[in-house]
């Protein structure tokens, strides 16, 4: 299995382009070159379970080499499945032109799609010829394994895929080109079944000898910032956001959030130290999850993390001093 992170838009090297303020929200370059967490919790996952699997950075490739010929290097990819997220809205130039690229040179590989904005318009993408497979949903890595089981036996079989009805949150193509749209029903309570492991892209790097395809982003060499994962799903309804309770219940069947357990969630912090010497930042509001929750991820961090530690917060924290004293009593650099 083959992820690629296209850029933004495909053709950023070529024209000037006016780039929107959404781009100054996040630490990479405007073309997006940072890639979605869930890439890196979909290869340990299928990794962990005897699939191979790799991240193919291309943005970031195009951002690093001035004269990366693109097409020439995706033809040399080797792949029985290629995935391309659309999780942020951005991206849907780039990701749906790498689409079409990929098919012309590899007519016989299908291509998935996958993230949160391809979980909102499957039905739109699914119509396009060089798209496959469409998967829906915010926890993906339990379908997507059976997805690629079932894809790499008919390859090596030389044989159809066959009936994929089975497969949850799988919009697709069958054999008379019939778009079916299976239930999404693969929606789970925790996060406690997948790993946000950066032992993953250090051994990638090792296998391919590819260190700048699995770069998350331009500069991260020089400033190796990481991120954590408290949860999928979200608790608040703000009108502008594509990631509400709202979006979450209509679009990705979550109706409730699913929370990692703060024990692994620790373990994570403390696998990223193994590996990387720059600030980790914790991702989504854990003050959701109630002043138990709180109190024990925080009060477990105490003597484990060394590395600098942000935390993103959709509001101010209740509290007030007592809460930064409870930060200040555990952590060192916060």
């Amino acid at each position: 299995m083959t992820y690629i992170h296209a850029p933004a838009t495909y053709d950023f090297r070529e024209r000037s382009i006016m780039y929107g303020p959404v781009s100054d929200m996040v630490p990479s370059t405007p073309i997006f070159e940072m890639y979605p967490l869930g890439l890196t919790t979909l290869c340990e996952y299928l990794e962990r379970h005897g699939l191979r699997s790799r991240i193919y950075n291309l943005a970031s490739m195009m951002l690093h080499k001035k004269n990366f010929d693109v097409e020439k290097n995706l033809a040399r990819l080797d792949s029985h499945l290629f995935g391309i997220d659309l999780h942020w809205m951005p991206h849907c130039h780039g990701s749906i032109e790498v689409a079409r690229i990929l098919k012309r040179l590899h007519p016989h590989v299908p291509v998935s799609f996958g993230g949160l904005s391809s979980s909102i318009f499957h039905e739109d993408l699914i119509k396009y010829d060089c798209i496959d497979y469409v998967f829906r949903g915010d926890s993906t890595e339990e379908p997507m394994r059976m997805l690629i089981e079932r894809v790499a036996r008919a390859a090596k079989t030389h044989t159809p895929v066959g009936d994929l009805s089975d497969i949850p949150n799988l919009t697709w193509k069958d054999a008379s080109g019939a778009i079916r749209i299976n239930p999404l029903s693969w929606v789970p309570d925790d996060m406690n079944a997948i790993s946000l492991d950066y032992a993953y892209p250090m051994k990638g790097v090792l296998r391919h000898h590819d260190m700048t395809s699995y770069l998350p982003m331009k500069g991260w060499l020089s400033y190796p910032v990481t991120a954590s994962l408290t949860c999928r799903g979200c608790a608040r309804n703000c009108a502008t956001c594509g990631g509400s309770a709202y979006a979450f219940k209509n679009h990705f069947g979550r109706r409730r959030v699913a929370w990692r357990d703060p024990k692994l969630l620790i373990r994570d912090i403390e696998n990223v130290q193994n590996h990387v010497w720059g600030p980790i930042f914790v991702l989504n509001d854990f003050l959701q999850a109630g002043e138990a929750y709180t109190h024990e991820f925080i009060t477990g961090l105490k003597g484990k993390v060394h590395n600098p530690i942000g935390f993103e917060f959709f509001g101010p924290p209740p509290g007030g001093d007592e809460f930064y004293q409870l930060l200040d009593n555990n952590l060192g650099n916060w």
